[in-house]
């Protein structure tokens, strides 16, 4: 399940926090909510749903996008602590069950 506009409201005034911005400074939202949008879209292509009513989803989240705007005009790469990070939020993801019947001309075999 992706994040609904309650979670996004959650996670936009932990990134402004983050950033030292003032809650009712409404400036850079726009901004900020596109960069939000952007790194759930990225986590899901990496097939990471994040969940909305979870805290840490948030705070996940919320570290992804604080540290690719304060990084954004930085060649250097990704910290390891966020890498792994992301890598264990995959890892702990529940993964599909892939049907691994194969099926030939003249029977059906399973590994």
């Amino acid at each position: 399940m992706a994040m609904d506009d309650t979670s996004r409201a959650t996670v936009l005034a932990l990134v402004k926090a983050r950033l030292n911005r003032m809650a009712n400074d409404t400036t850079l939202d726009t901004y900020l909510n596109a960069r939000i949008e952007a790194a759930e879209n990225e986590l899901a292509k990496k097939g990471i749903d994040l969940l909305a009513e979870s805290v840490e989803d948030q705070v996940f989240l919320t570290d992804i996008v604080v540290w690719q705007y304060q990084n954004r005009d930085a060649s250097g790469a990704m910290p390891d602590w966020l890498r792994l990070r992301i890598r264990e939020r995959w890892l702990s993801q529940p993964q599909p069950v892939v049907d691994e019947t194969v099926t030939t001309d003249t029977e059906e075999v399973t590994p």
